[in-house]
């Protein structure tokens, strides 16, 4: 096939998973030329068991002393992907986290469509959870505001189709696009960081979506919302990041679209819901959470 490729693995205390993770990439028909694991302060042996990975020639471990999200955790890669890419050469980076279980055959699918399909510089796959296509990792623009639709199942039937955003499960960029888009935004901890890197990618190119390369997204349990709780901690960095992406790469007309529905469908929404007590709950948790969202956009400067 004549075209090598990089993986960037972001893992934080998943130990069993990112074995399960490391051995389907080692696993894949076209072998990666390097495989790149941020550990994200990990405390679960995941230390120990990187350190004896390290000492194959294909990996490479980049350990952070604090937890800096995914967002974080995949900009330290992608920053070691460009300083290295001087000395190495290689074709496109990989990007997942360690819950994304590729099948053995995702990069050959991709760099076969990528050989085929020179018009498009990045590129993804299909995201399965729980043995159904999740919809939510591809999607696309949609009219004003920067909103996004999922691209519906039935795309997943065609040979290609193209989509304007990726998730980081799976996304595949050209390392020329990867130099010109910069490092992920690091800032937004995590949630929309892929958003946002996804509309920088636009600049160049679109998605080109191949269907037949398909991973399994573990369903991990995740921390349970209090009880009638409608959000929990992570909310908190949607709704800043959505954002912040808006007003970095949308119009003037975008903000004002996207500041208008986010009113009525979040800030108006728990506003009435605490008024009327919905599931007999006072909602100042969720109040709370969005105020300081939004004033904390209102800080923050790229």
């Amino acid at each position: 096939m004549g075209e090598n490729y990089v993986v960037v693995i972001v893992t934080h205390n998943r130990l069993e998973l990112l074995k399960e993770c490391l051995m389907h990439v080692e696993e894949q028909t076209v072998a990666a030329m390097e495989i790149i694991v941020v550990d994200n302060a990990s405390n679960d042996g995941t230390a120990q068991f990187l350190r004896e990975k390290s000492m194959h020639g294909r990996y490479r471990i980049l350990t952070c002393t604090e937890n800096v999200g995914g967002a974080g955790g995949f900009e330290r890669g992608v920053r070691l992907v460009l300083e290295c890419s001087a000395a190495k050469e290689f074709d496109c980076v990989l990007l997942i986290d360690d819950d994304a279980i590729l099948c053995r055959d995702y990069m050959e699918k991709i760099l076969n469509a990528r050989q085929k399909n020179g018009a498009y510089k990045a590129f993804a796959g299909t995201v399965e959870e729980c043995g159904a296509i999740d919809v939510w990792h591809r999607r696309r623009k949609k009219g004003r505001g920067l909103q996004l639709q999922n691209c519906p199942a039935s795309d997943y039937e065609k040979a290609w189709f193209v989509c304007d955003t990726a998730s980081f499960c799976g996304m595949v960029v050209d390392l020329d696009i990867m130099k010109k888009a910069g490092l992920p935004c690091g800032a937004y901890f995590l949630w929309n960081d892929d958003v946002e890197y996804s509309l920088r990618i636009n600049h160049y190119t679109r998605f080109l979506v191949i269907p037949s390369a398909r991973l399994d997204h573990r369903k991990v349990q995740s921390e349970a919302p209090a009880p009638h709780r409608r959000y929990d901690w992570r909310e908190y960095y949607g709704i800043r990041n959505r954002l912040l992406y808006v007003r970095k790469h949308g119009t003037l007309l975008d903000r004002l679209v996207n500041r208008a529905d986010m009113f009525c469908h979040i800030v108006f929404r728990n506003w009435l819901f605490g008024m009327v007590r919905m599931d007999g709950y006072d909602w100042t948790y969720e109040q709370e959470l969005v105020r300081r969202a939004y004033r904390d956009a209102g800080k923050f400067h790229e």
